[in-house]
């Protein structure tokens, strides 16, 4: 159990490093000269490196297990990218400290599913996951106004520099603590792979959804919301950190929330549908209202936030037909398409709104990122609303 508070406290470094550029943009920008497609640019690197490494995180994991292959990569990219990053003098050398980033951060959540999904009962999956995507989220928090004020205290480069060294103390601890699900046969262990698990018919309706959902989330959370509240507000870092906060509690709490919620409904599906629907309906006010006051921009935040993150029972409905021995590459297989989703997005995004600013206003910019989004959701989840149900109680 204390190695995955271990593994909790390591997801929490997770996702403050995908969360934190939305309240540096104002010190990057001045710093550094990074605008906001730069900075979306760096945390669609982030996203993309995290995804492509699900592959060999996937096959890693039913090799050698969650322990070394967490620890290794969590020291060596984790540790090393949060220090560059607090080095950085250029946008590429921030763009190659968030790709190293991505690429440590890559193993921590599937380890823990992993180690779920082979030890414990199956109908508690979904709330397993949920409850530690939830204490991952504090990262969120972290990253708001948290960091806002250790910014203006000790400055943006030291408070990575202590990061990069909670990141490695981390590691050390996972080889001590972090214990190995009892290892299956050779044969059972090399039976099937990726495109075993795609050749899944039922897969094919949830992926979309998967794919965009936390891309809009995580796109809003991690950068758009922090420049569009500077430059369409401009509202201060220490104001940006608080609205950031509000959202990020949202989210926390949401995952609490949505854990048991497809026990007490004996669905995932139609769970899904309803929260995705809220954050819909959401998107659809910031667009009809891309210019709404700050305080309506934060209420539309903490519904989104708290709406959209069902991410546990999505994967708990994905991965229901998935054999155990496959299970490394099954949770990673769903998590590449996750945070991929996240990369591309964001770089779709940031070219979105390259195109549509203009130099006399940037709202345009914005509203045209906030449309992109709304499609992309809607389309996602009037192709998820044909899936099966998987019910956690048969």
């Amino acid at each position: 159990m204390f190695g995955i508070i271990i593994l909790a406290a390591a997801y929490i470094i997770s996702h403050f490093y995908r969360s934190f550029l939305a309240v540096l943009s104002p010190q990057l920008s001045v710093e550094l000269g990074l605008n906001p497609a730069h900075l979306s640019d760096a945390l669609g690197a982030w996203f993309a490196a995290f995804a492509l490494s699900q592959f060999l995180v996937g096959v890693m994991l039913d090799k050698f297990g969650p322990r070394w292959t967490t620890a290794g990569l969590f020291a060596i990219c984790g540790s090393g990218g949060g220090m560059l990053f607090s080095l950085a003098q250029s946008y590429f050398e921030v763009l190659f400290g968030m790709v190293l980033l991505g690429i440590g951060c890559a193993p921590i959540l599937m380890a823990s599913v992993y180690i779920f999904k082979r030890s414990y009962d199956g109908r508690k999956f979904a709330t397993l996951a949920s409850t530690f995507i939830a204490v991952g989220l504090l990262g969120n928090i972290l990253g708001a106004s948290p960091l806002a004020h250790a910014m203006e205290t000790f400055g943006w480069r030291a408070v990575m520099m202590g990061l990069s060294g909670i990141t490695l103390l981390l590691s050390v601890s996972m080889i001590f603590w972090v214990k190995d699900p009892q290892v299956l046969s050779t044969t059972e262990g090399i039976k099937g792979g990726y495109l075993e698990i795609l050749k899944m018919k039922e897969l094919w309706l949830i992926l979309p959804l998967v794919f965009v959902n936390y891309g809009v989330t995580g796109g809003i959370r991690g950068l758009w919301a922090g420049p569009y509240l500077d430059l369409v507000h401009g509202i201060s870092a220490i104001d940006i950190g608080k609205i950031m906060l509000a959202m990020a509690i949202a989210m926390t709490v949401g995952s609490f929330a949505y854990g048991p919620a497809d026990r007490i409904f004996n669905s995932r599906k139609w769970v899904v549908l309803g929260g995705g629907m809220c954050s819909l309906i959401s998107l659809l006010y910031w667009n009809l209202n891309p210019d709404v006051a700050p305080i309506s921009v934060a209420v539309i935040l903490v519904v989104i936030g708290f709406c959209s993150l069902f991410y546990g029972l999505l994967m708990a409905h994905a991965t229901a037909n998935i054999p155990a021995h496959m299970a490394g590459r099954g949770v990673t297989l769903v998590n590449f398409f996750n945070m991929g989703g996240v990369g591309i997005m964001q770089w779709i995004s940031s070219e979105v709104y390259r195109r549509q600013v203009d130099e006399t206003t940037v709202l345009d910019g914005f509203s045209g990122v906030l449309m992109f989004y709304f499609i992309a959701l809607t389309v996602a989840l009037a192709i998820y609303a044909f899936s099966k149900d998987s019910k956690p109680v048969a």
